[in-house]
């Protein structure tokens, strides 16, 4: 676009697949787009498939977009389709919010894609499991292998979350990422997992960032969603944050008819793992009885603890960093250059992604003299 004349430059060319991304992105709707734009819900359909916004419309959408204008004149690179996400079966998850989640980690990567010019991330660094998953014990060996693989031992895993980011996972908090999706991953152009950030529990959230590790090992190629896969990613996180040769020696023993509960506060805070991961894990290995477990769970749920447990506070909850600390690398030229090429807004970036964003020197300089 023209700034001068505030008209289309010849040669431009507005991308209406950049639109229907962009409002999938801010979980719009096309009723939303007419009442903004005070037209039809017909007219605002119209835009993303061979009309064309004029000047005033076109600002409008990038400002309730949070996009520059510029975004809409660049062709879509990739799309990022449900059906290569691991999502999990929800019913409170819609297939409304599956689309704005994966259309704002197609935005996510449009910036990553900028940043890799700038800043060398880790390179991939794990092998997926190709081998059938036909039992428990092809789990096991998925988990065991990656523990050697990754020089883990078999003690506890002090960040599950570094450990991603190690090996190459991109870690991403998206504000829209609530309990109705938990968390879900993908293997597009890097492996990546979007986290929650709405679990109280630091022992759930660590369960939820391994269970996901399992689909990206064991998954790839494969739809999931069903009871099985779901099964197969929770036993291989429970595999890997508590690899069964230590856990089984460190399992206290019941006392009489009751779990020894003082002894499982002291795995639990060991191990950084939640009450009921805990107790699926002894049962799996055959350390409870199903009666035992059951007794346990129901013990947990008499007490309300359902979502967080008691001594939850006691284990520290983990946060991404890789992404952030690539942009804390930048200068802010280069910053606002990343910025401009992928087409997104410093809004996006911080309401969106949670992330922080470089401040202009000028800026800094007005702040220090108040």
């Amino acid at each position: 676009m023209n700034d001068r004349t505030g008209f289309l430059q010849l040669g431009d060319e507005f991308s209406p697949d950049k639109l229907r991304l962009a409002r999938c992105a801010a979980g719009k709707s096309l009723a939303d787009i007419g009442e903004l734009l005070s037209v039809t819900r017909q007219y605002a359909h119209k835009l993303e498939v061979n009309a064309i916004p004029s000047p005033t419309q076109l600002k409008q959408l990038s400002e309730v977009l949070k996009v520059d204008e510029s975004f809409f004149f660049s062709p879509r690179r990739s799309s990022v389709e449900l059906e290569q996400c691991h999502f999990r079966s929800l019913r409170a998850s819609t297939q409304t919010l599956k689309k704005t989640i994966a259309a704002q980690v197609e935005m996510f990567e449009l910036l990553v894609d900028e940043l890799v010019k700038e800043v060398d991330f880790p390179v991939v660094g794990f092998n997926t499991f190709d081998e059938s998953i036909d039992s428990l014990s092809k789990i096991e060996q998925a988990a065991e292998r990656f523990r050697r693989e990754q020089g883990l031992g078999l003690g506890p895993i002090s960040s599950v979350t570094k450990l991603a980011e190690k090996v190459g996972v991109l870690v991403v908090e998206l504000t829209e990422a609530d309990e109705r999706v938990d968390a879900f991953s993908l293997f597009n152009k890097r492996p990546l997992i979007v986290r929650s950030t709405a679990k109280a529990s630091p022992g759930r959230q660590r369960f939820d960032l391994a269970h996901e590790l399992g689909h990206l090992i064991m998954h790839q190629g494969i739809e999931t969603g069903c009871r099985l896969t779901e099964d197969q990613a929770n036993q291989f996180a429970s595999a890997l944050l508590m690899p069964r040769a230590s856990f089984a020696a460190e399992f206290p023993p019941m006392r009489g008819r009751y779990l020894n509960w003082p002894a499982l506060k002291e795995m639990k805070l060991r191990w950084k793992v939640s009450f009921k991961a805990l107790i699926y894990r002894a049962q799996t290995l055959d350390l409870l009885t199903a009666e035992q477990a059951k007794s346990g769970f129901t013990y947990l749920n008499r007490k309300g603890f359902t979502k967080s447990e008691e001594f939850d506070e006691l284990i520290p909850m983990e946060s991404p960093a890789l992404v952030q600390r690539a942009i804390n690398l930048l200068d802010y030229a280069t910053w606002r250059r990343v910025l401009k090429d992928s087409g997104l807004t410093s809004k996006m970036v911080t309401e969106q992604f949670l992330l922080d964003v470089p401040v202009s020197p000028l800026r800094l300089v007005a702040s220090e003299v108040k």
